[in-house]
């Protein structure tokens, strides 16, 4: 694909719609990009609480690939690390192409409060560089908290950078999103969960997202969801094999096409 129209695909996509700052593992994807009540690895990316979940060190790479384009793409690690009731993870993402790229480095730590409340909080370093405009840094925080109502519900809710950190400098002058999330998960039997998540960013639509998970055997799990603002579809599948959590995703945007995307997490 020709690198000026990527560029105009990576400025569409990640600054006016969702911005790749933001950007989830490929369980959470597949239910529609619902972060704000799952529990799972990538929570580290979303609600940070939902980290708490972990039972082990356990760490996970995630690689997407956006519009079936080789050029353009998403690499991650995460590491979370339980000790008793605390809880402590590293993130790390690296988004775009050599001509625009983003880099979102974050420590996040997170605590139980007895079995039904858990609290987090994330440190963001942010880089972006584009070519010829040179390159600009900033720092952001991200919190956010999970409460367990009963064994089969579950509601969250997480702020990104409340502080309306943003980048500036002589040259680059770009938001670092704010973004409102709220939601719930509800196990409806022992092998569906349905969740839902409303996001509002300040400068974009309230978007609702919904999502279904379906165990249909011990190690496998199927994916869907979709979101409205704009209209997605989503769809994956997962894999468990002892320590070995294998979860793939693909995203179906009606303008700019398919991003699949897969994490491969070891428990140790």
């Amino acid at each position: 694909m020709n690198k000026i129209i990527i560029f105009q695909l990576i400025l569409f996509y990640s600054v006016s719609l969702v911005s790749a700052q933001n950007i989830l593992g490929p369980k959470m994807a597949a239910m529609g990009n619902n972060g704000a009540a799952i529990t799972d690895v990538w929570s580290i990316m979303a609600n940070t609480a939902g980290i708490t979940a972990i039972q082990s060190p356990t760490l996970a790479l995630n690689y997407a690939n956006y519009f079936f384009d080789k050029q353009l793409s998403k690499q991650a690690v995460a590491l979370i690390v339980p000790i008793q009731n605390n809880y402590l993870g590293l993130g790390f993402q690296r988004y775009g192409i050599t001509e625009y790229h983003e880099i979102k480095a974050g420590f996040a730590y997170a605590k139980k409060f007895g079995n039904s409340l858990s609290i987090g909080i994330k440190a963001n370093y942010h880089q972006l560089k584009i070519s010829n405009y040179g390159q600009t840094a900033s720092f952001s925080v991200d919190v956010g908290a999970m409460y367990h109502l009963n064994q089969q519900l579950i509601l969250g809710l997480y702020f990104n950078n409340p502080a309306l950190q943003k980048y500036n400098n002589t040259t680059i002058e770009i938001d670092i999103p704010t973004t409102f999330h709220i939601g719930a998960t509800y196990l409806a039997t022992n092998k569906v969960v349905l969740a839902s998540t409303i996001s509002k960013s300040i400068h974009t639509a309230i978007d609702v997202a919904l999502g279904i998970d379906y165990q249909i055997m011990p190690l496998i799990s199927l994916r869907g969801g979709l979101s409205l603002k704009p209209f997605k579809h989503y769809a994956g599948i997962g894999f468990v094999f002892k320590k070995l959590t294998v979860d793939t995703a693909i995203e179906s945007d009606p303008y700019l096409g398919y991003s699949p995307q897969i994490s491969l997490a070891y428990a140790f």
